[in-house]
């Protein structure tokens, strides 16, 4: 009975992370990069006091719900309702639904809106459920919750979604008792895109101007030594 009122939690809380309902542009300039049909999958690998266990994961979007005007609390924000299996596209199993229980501990979505990441970095600190810290480095917007107290355990917990897309990512969770590391989880989206080089000289403009100009002062420099 315990077991299955368990699966049952284990369950819903994926549900909340995967849940939703058609799209449409806000005036705070959110909107969906994703549609009814897209789909990714998962490579998720887990260690438990030295045991290594590795499974993929499929997820897809059924449908995106409305995007209203104005948001303003985090857990306003519109929801893409997707299904996630294992790739065969069987059910996830106990374990698995109950791993994803904690995701939610640092992220109320799997699948963010888009085109205003300045908003979601103000939704997020401004929650008095989530208190993690928002990570923003280049192609990737996430967060990072360190020390949280869990099972008796320090653990910290890393999570990003593609700014392109806004969908998960990366997700990194790791679990230590006072003296070391007892378990890990790892998952990582496939196909994810290399280095940014578009994004980096958008987030450092003045590091790419110094080094562009230094590029043309070098080559005025061979040139005048030349003639």
């Amino acid at each position: 009975m315990r077991r299955t009122l368990g699966a049952m939690v284990a369950f819903a809380v994926v549900a909340m992370l995967l849940a939703g309902t058609a799209s449409a542009v806000s005036s705070q300039g959110l909107e969906w990069a994703v549609v009814a049909g897209d789909h990714w999958s998962y490579d998720l690998t887990t260690t438990d006091e030295g045991v290594v266990d590795t499974e993929e994961l499929y997820v897809v979007v059924n449908t995106t719900s409305t995007i209203t005007d104005t948001v303003t609390i985090l857990l306003d924000l519109p929801y893409a309702n997707s299904t996630m299996t294992f790739a065969n596209f069987t059910d996830l199993d106990f374990s698995t639904a109950f791993l994803m229980i904690f995701l939610a501990f640092i992220t109320p979505r799997f699948i963010f809106p888009v085109g205003n990441y300045t908003l979601l970095t103000e939704l997020y600190n401004a929650d008095d459920v989530y208190n993690g810290t928002v990570y923003d480095s280049g192609g990737y917007w996430g967060m990072d919750l360190n020390d949280y107290e869990l099972f008796n355990r320090s653990t910290d917990m890393h999570a990003d979604f593609l700014k392109a897309d806004g969908v998960l990512a990366h997700w990194t969770l790791t679990s230590s008792n006072e003296t070391s590391v007892v378990g890990t989880v790892n998952m990582v989206r496939q196909g994810l895109p290399g280095f940014d080089l578009i994004g980096w000289i958008r987030e450092n403009i003045l590091l790419a101007g110094i080094g562009v100009g230094i590029v043309i002062i070098v080559g005025a420099v061979v040139c005048m030594r030349r003639k």
